[in-house]
């Protein structure tokens, strides 16, 4: 006896990184221009799912980062009441994953209960971790759920995607792979490639957890800034030691970009340099440090590969990361976030497994060159989102400031107010 047809289906909407409170960037959804563009996409979704970096506990505070969110969480609260919200902890707001651990070893002790041989409680311990709280107080009526580090929606997995980095570091120089050995050797006790998710665990805390802590002390992210510009003086300071050779690499990257197509809708000159005083007319603003700022401001990299590389590289490390793991067995498709850069049914070299990207919602273009800009503008252009809808074959992207971008003809963000 055949099963009764389905009355109606269920479409979710995908959206990651928007680094609320970050320094690096401009966290967009904590402006209204962005959240009206958002809002439309909500309409009509029966579940939001949050793919990580929520908020930045790596380079922002954690007050600056939860007040920032509110405007967003309430939209998302006005548009799905009784519907669902899914969040799935990133790098950079993963503290919440290591202080829920933390609260549940402690609740734990204090009831006496046996510990397994990790350290870990034999059984959860009851009621919503103190985020979720957070969350449904927030959105209330809306019911929320926590997953990590994936969650299925109508048979497409989803993650956030940060196992890839030291993959990512693998395929780098050699500096950047014996960067990766020794924190293998220092965090997972020995493989040089991740086998199970407590290998990938073990890493990230180590890494995110230095962060979070540096960035929550007494002017712990002005800190920051100030490693960051002495970090970019010196490498000033190295590439005018070395001017000859490094000039001759980037007469040949100039002639490679242009040959590989990346200076193709090359936005203006005058576009570029008004990008750019504007850039440092607000990270003078919003990012006061000590001494002048920067002719050309620029952002740290928001992961281990850049933003305006070409996205291959970072999908074929989460393809390592699909297999270790044997996701590839759990999905066929799969959303993944983290590069910032969005992507749309790809596949990698290896497997049969498609691969959508959720893309961001912080801005941090690549200025060094118009045509890194213009490689920013191609790969990495904020403002994206998945629907995945069990009626469709497959999930889609959806670019929902894509009239802005200059290589559409667009003119760029609205400055930021």
């Amino acid at each position: 006896m055949g099963s009764a047809p389905r009355l109606s289906f269920l479409r979710a909407l995908v959206i990651s990184d928007t680094h609320f409170g970050a320094w690096t960037g401009r966290d967009l959804l904590r402006e209204d221009f962005f959240l009206e563009r958002l809002a439309p996409a909500l309409e009509g979704v029966d579940e939001v799912i949050l793919l990580g970096d929520l908020f930045d506990f790596l380079f922002g505070s954690v007050a600056d980062a939860v007040d920032s969110s509110a405007g967003l969480l309430r939209l998302i609260g006005e548009k799905i009441p009784g519907k669902r919200f899914v969040f799935l902890s990133g790098n950079h707001d993963h503290h919440l994953v290591h202080r829920d651990e933390e609260n549940q070893l402690e609740a734990a002790l204090a009831r006496g209960e046996v510990l397994r041989p990790d350290g870990s409680a034999m059984h959860e311990p009851p009621g919503p971790t103190f985020f979720q709280s957070f969350l449904e107080t927030r959105m209330p009526g809306v019911e929320v759920e926590i997953a990590y580090p994936t969650y299925a929606f109508a048979d497409v997995l989803c993650t956030h995607g940060h196992y890839l980095d030291p993959h990512a570091r693998m395929s780098g120089s050699r500096g950047s792979r014996l960067l990766t050995r020794a924190l293998w050797a220092i965090a997972a006790g020995g493989p040089e490639e991740p086998k199970c998710e407590t290998d990938y665990e073990s890493v990230t805390t180590l890494l995110t957890e230095w962060l979070y802590i540096a960035a929550q002390m007494p002017h712990g992210t002005h800190a920051q800034q100030n490693v960051f510009r002495a970090a970019q003086r010196a490498g000033r300071l190295a590439t005018a030691a070395g001017a000859p050779v490094r000039g001759a690499r980037r007469a040949a990257a100039s002639i490679r970009d242009r040959t590989e197509g990346d200076s193709a809708g090359l936005p203006s000159a005058e576009h570029f340099d008004a990008v750019v005083a504007d850039e440092a007319a607000r990270q003078a603003r919003e990012q006061p440090i000590a001494g002048p700022p920067p002719a050309v401001p620029s952002y740290p990299e928001p992961t281990v590969l850049s933003r305006s590389n070409p996205t291959e590289g970072a999908l074929e490390a989460f393809s390592r990361v699909v297999a270790n793991l044997g996701y590839d067995r759990q999905a066929e498709q799969i959303v993944f976030a983290h590069t910032h850069q969005p992507l749309d049914d790809v596949q990698a070299t290896k497997g049969t497994t498609r691969y959508w990207n959720s893309g961001c919602w912080i801005y941090e273009p690549d200025l060094s060159s118009r045509q890194a800009y213009a490689r920013y503008c191609r790969y990495a252009w904020p403002g994206t989102a998945i629907v995945i809808d069990d009626a469709e074959p497959q999930p889609r992207l959806v670019q929902l400031l894509a009239d802005l971008n200059p290589l559409a003809g667009g003119p760029g963000l609205p400055k930021a107010p």
